[in-house]
Order: C-alpha cells, then sequence, then structure tokens
C-alpha cells in the first residue's frame, strides 16, 4: 500500500456507481418491475465492486472502523486477507441477488419484495462483516 492516504479512487467509484444508476434513465421503455431489478442490481454489484477495489489497492482504511496507521502497520498479507473476507462476503451476495432476480422476472414477484432483499441483504452482509479484524 501507497504511504499516501487518498480517497480519490473511493470518490471514482461513487462516480461511476451514480452514472450506472443514472444510464438507466436511457434504457429503452420497460416494465417497471425489470428497471427496479435492474437498478437493484446496480447497487448490489456496485457494492461488491468497491469491495474488490478495495482488495486490489488495499485501501482497506475505505472501511469503517480502520485508521489509515492501523492498514498501514498491518502489512500487505494482512490487509490482502481483511479485503479479501469482505470481498467474498459481498460477493456471495451479490451472486445470490442475481440469481434470485433472474428468478423474481421469470415468476413475477413484487418488485417490493426485490427492493427489500436487496436493502436487507445489504445491511445483513454489512453487520456480518462486523466481526473481521485487520
Amino acid at each position: 500500500m501507497k504511504s499516501k492516504k487518498s480517497y480519490l479512487g473511493f470518490v471514482l467509484w461513487i462516480f461511476g456507481m451514480a452514472s450506472a444508476q443514472l444510464a438507466t434513465v436511457l434504457l429503452p421503455k420497460m416494465d417497471s418491475h425489470l428497471q427496479i431489478v435492474i437498478y437493484m442490481n446496480i447497487v448490489v454489484i456496485s457494492i461488491f465492486v468497491l469491495s474488490l477495489i478495495i482488495y486490489l489497492t488495499e485501501n482497506v482504511y475505505w472501511y469503517n472502523g480502520v485508521e489509515f496507521s492501523e492498514a498501514l502497520e498491518a502489512g500487505t498479507e494482512k490487509r490482502k486477507a481483511y479485503a479479501l473476507s469482505h470481498m467474498k462476503r459481498f460477493g456471495g451476495f451479490t451472486g445470490i441477488f442475481i440469481v434470485y432476480s433472474c428468478i423474481s422476472i421469470l415468476i413475477g414477484i413484487p418488485k417490493g419484495i426485490d427492493i427489500i432483499i436487496a436493502v436487507v441483504g445489504l445491511i445483513t452482509t454489512a453487520i456480518s462483516t462486523i466481526h473481521i479484524k485487520l
């Protein structure tokens, strides 16, 4: 990890996620259920991408509760393991949600349920990472 603290990558990720969400407006007119599913998948995938970026850059101090100095002192191996643990959890939920989304569209699960599953799933996944220590 570089010895300089930076949030540039995080800011770029925010702009990328917002751009992807705004791009849904440009999609052809479609069923509102499909629009919701696409939008929620963008959100879920974006969170996974953030965890991937943190893993690749070792900027684990982007996670709440990790100070830059603590991350620097931990060393590459510990930072990578810490970031990988987070990435696996968010990746697992992302995969599950994508499969769920396909099923939801095919059998017509109400769009409100899709939103609830995405939000509760992300919150639950985030809470499940609290015990992971650097």
